[in-house]
């Protein structure tokens, strides 16, 4: 026995043994650092440079309307933008046929009384023709306390009358200042969970309604909400259900599909024009059937934030959430058994 042994030792003495053995060593103690956090900074450029690279098809069933510079101008450089300008804005879009029409604006603040009771009208008309599925707010989720079991609320919006989703449009910023994840959920102060702007867009083009939503959402985490799934060169082809546990747990990367401008836009000034000509909108257009969001592009908005692909606005960066819960990519690392077992395979294939 005695013989065998220092015939062993022998062979792991070798220069490729001891290769062997320092490439297997290495594999451990890179896979323990990358389980701590210790390559979290290597780990985040390698997924920037991936996204980069990577094709790029950006989700046709997505269209932005954006409020820009010139928009801003004609309206007098206002804010809270008027609410008859959105109202007005919105049923055309509607009219288009839009299947979900999402606003990434906060309409938490009372403005002219009469500018804000035409937005409720508008979506009190719509609720009644419709089912009240297409219209989505975005609102802020505010909590007391930071850190591991926080609870949030919503900041409300100006009048309880408004009949649509709201979603809050929180995202999480990174060292760096970059907007790189995203959170399709939180813990609600009152039990369950808040949705995000993107899981309500989904939910709206699902059908549900914004009971319908909180009532799955307080549930709890093994509930399921069903969304659509689709990918970019088919669209969306089903609805599948996923678990609240799903979207609250895993660290959701926002999958974003290119540059600022990767998604088809319009500007809401020529809409607006069509509206006021009393056109009305023809059965093949670029909103029909679509998840149309609506947000600000005009520089006084200060809604503007680096991403891994540039500088984007919000309503792009909440465009490329929804994207990503879409298609559910979530860019999710492999485990890390199968990352220790790659490295080791290779370590003994070279």
């Amino acid at each position: 026995m005695r013989g065998r042994g220092r015939a062993w030792l022998r062979r792991v003495d070798t220069p490729a043994a001891r290769a062997l053995l320092l490439g297997i060593a290495v594999s451990v103690l890179v896979t323990v650092l990358s389980r701590l956090g210790g390559l979290a900074g290597w780990e985040t450029r390698a997924i920037d440079a991936f996204l980069f690279f990577r094709d790029r098809v950006p989700t046709p069933e997505i269209v932005l309307v954006h409020i820009d510079e010139d928009a801003f101008q004609e309206l007098g450089e206002r804010q809270p933008l008027p609410r008859r300008y959105l109202a007005d804005l919105a049923d055309f879009l509607l009219q288009s046929g839009a299947r979900v029409l999402a606003f990434d604006v906060h309409v938490r603040k009372a403005s002219i009384p009469e500018e804000d009771a035409a937005l409720v009208a508008l979506t009190r008309r719509w609720e009644s023709a419709r089912g009240g599925r297409q219209l989505v707010f975005t609102t802020i989720a505010t909590s007391r306390q930071e850190g591991p079991g926080a609870r949030y609320t919503p900041t409300p919006p100006y009048s309880p009358e408004l009949r649509a989703l709201f979603g809050f449009a929180n995202a999480p910023i990174g060292t760096d200042g970059m907007i790189r994840r995203m959170v399709p959920v939180l813990p609600a102060e009152a039990g369950g969970y808040l949705p995000s702007f993107a899981l309500a867009v989904l939910a709206a083009h699902h059908g549900y309604s914004a009971d319908a939503l909180t009532r799955v959402l307080g549930a709890g985490p093994e509930a399921e909400v069903v969304l659509p799934v689709g990918d970019p060169r088919r669209g969306i082809t089903r609805s599948e259900p996923v678990r609240l546990a799903t979207l609250a747990d895993i660290v959701w990367r926002v999958d974003y599909t290119g540059p600022p401008g990767s998604f088809a836009a319009f500007p809401s000034g020529a809409i607006m024009q069509f509206a006021k000509s009393g056109v009305r909108p023809e059965a093949d257009n670029p909103f029909r059937g679509k998840i149309v969001l609506v947000g600000a592009t005009f520089a006084e908005s200060r809604d503007f934030y680096p991403t891994p692909l540039g500088l984007m606005a919000g309503v792009e960066i909440q465009a490329n959430m929804v994207h990503t819960l879409l298609a559910r990519r979530a860019l999710l690392p492999p485990p890390w058994t199968l990352n220790l077992a790659l490295m080791v395979v290779g370590c003994l294939w070279i």
